[in-house]
């Protein structure tokens, strides 16, 4: 598998959603801590409670429509309002002006716009790839986010505090050259709506999406919504993401405070604080995660996703639950690099299981459902701290090992559901 045989729609997005990415991580992690200092850290808490919900409400809205309407049309509209937040956000912190109500009203502008097209766009990969491509296509886009995220967080570093308006400039800049090459190069991928709506089977290859603007919608957003959490299947991968990725919420959390408060420690003949000591955690995972998450991701492919899932989450979960209690250094540093080997192994297969397991007839509105797990994980991490106060660390790590070995198992119930189902279609097709 090649970059060059992917569908032009991948490409193009992976490489725009990486400079959004990186613009977007330059502004985000920052505007907490401008906020607290311009309105107040209660007041901010709020405001930023409020975008986070209302994006979640768009992107429900947005799912169901994209399903009727088609993907570009939507994902055009919403670039549209994140061209005008982010100009808007740059006039607002010039020099010729400097306001913070503008500033917080376009911020969740442009949070409305991201909560429309990060559902929109991953549907729009499941449209046009191949399931033989998609553990290819996700390790790629999962390294692209994870060096964006990185070298945003710096960029924001240098030029946020002194240079808003310059920073802010260019990040409108980018989105308007994004809003350019989403007109005129990405392509729709639903044209038509096939006539027989009630067949919600799986397409393997990839297909161009038919609609017909005129069409009956047959089922409001609520029976659409009620319909994908009553997906049992679903929701057992559901309850496996939350508990996987409520492990690395913890990471920033209570073993970033654990390691603050417990950890001291000489490492090549210098004294470390538990900050430097998570900070290096970070840059381990970080640098692994650039330097070999696309050829591991091509040499995984050989393997089974049943085995790859399973090793991968054995050594996500060891990773954590050594973090959890450990103060010994070399040990810390070995449990980061097994953490993020074992994250490179299973992240890209529950992308391609969670590809693989949704209805084409409502693909947004699934990968709106998914997005909402991230949100209750980041809910969980936030518990994790406050549970943290008051048990000792080793309870912790048993608690993560208890948490990740559930998500396996839940994991491992969703492929063998999911191979049972192909099964049942090829047994189906031969008859």
């Amino acid at each position: 598998m090649k970059y060059a045989d992917l569908h032009p729609n991948i490409r193009i997005r992976i490489i725009t959603d990486f400079f959004t990415d990186l613009t977007q991580k330059s502004i985000i992690p920052f505007m907490a801590i401008y906020l607290s200092v311009q309105i107040g850290a209660g007041v901010a808490g709020l405001l930023l409670t409020v975008n986070i919900a209302a994006s979640m409400i768009v992107g429900l809205w947005a799912g169901y429509w994209s399903d009727r309407m088609g993907r570009k049309k939507l994902m055009v509209i919403a670039q549209t309002l994140q061209v005008v937040a982010l100009l808007c956000l740059a006039i607002a912190n010039s020099p010729w002006m400097d306001s913070i109500i503008v500033t917080c009203l376009m911020f969740l502008l442009s949070s409305l716009s991201s909560g429309i097209t990060v559902p929109i766009a991953n549907a729009m990969i499941v449209d046009v790839s191949s399931e033989h491509e998609r553990h290819y296509v996700y390790g790629l886009q999962y390294w692209t986010t994870n060096v964006a995220v990185t070298f945003g967080a710096l960029l924001g570093g240098l030029f946020f505090e002194s240079f808003r308006f310059l920073l802010f400039s260019l990040v409108c800049l980018e989105s308007m050259v994004t809003l350019f090459i989403l007109v005129f190069m990405i392509r729709e991928t639903m044209e038509k709506r096939a006539p027989n709506h009630g067949d919600q089977s799986n397409h393997s290859g990839p297909s161009t999406r038919i609609l017909e603007s005129d069409a009956p919608i047959q089922r409001n957003i609520l029976k659409t919504y009620r319909a994908v959490f009553q997906d049992k299947r679903f929701m057992v991968f559901f309850t496996a993401t939350v508990l996987a990725v409520s492990l690395e919420f913890q990471l920033d959390k209570y073993i970033a405070v654990r390691l603050k408060s417990e950890f001291t420690a000489q490492l090549f003949g210098s004294d470390i604080s538990g900050l430097r000591m998570f900070s290096l955690i970070m840059i381990i995972n970080t640098v692994l995660v650039a330097l070999v998450a696309i050829p591991f991701s091509r040499w995984m492919g050989r393997f089974q996703s049943r085995a790859i899932m399973s090793v991968g989450m054995c050594l996500y979960t060891a990773g954590f639950a050594v973090l959890a209690f450990s103060n010994w250094a070399w040990l810390l540093i070995s449990s980061a690099i097994l953490l993020t080997i074992g994250e490179l192994m299973y992240a890209p297969v529950r992308q391609v299981m969670l590809a693989g397991m949704i209805p084409d007839s409502d693909r947004a509105a699934y990968m709106v459902a998914d997005g909402l797990s991230y949100n209750v994980a980041a809910l969980l991490g936030s518990i994790g701290l406050t549970i943290g106060a008051f048990l000792p660390s080793y309870v912790m790590a048993v608690l993560y090992v208890l948490m990740g070995l559930a998500a396996l198992v839940f994991f491992r119930m969703s492929l063998r559901k999911t191979e049972e189902q192909h099964q049942h279609l090829a047994c189906a097709e031969a008859s």
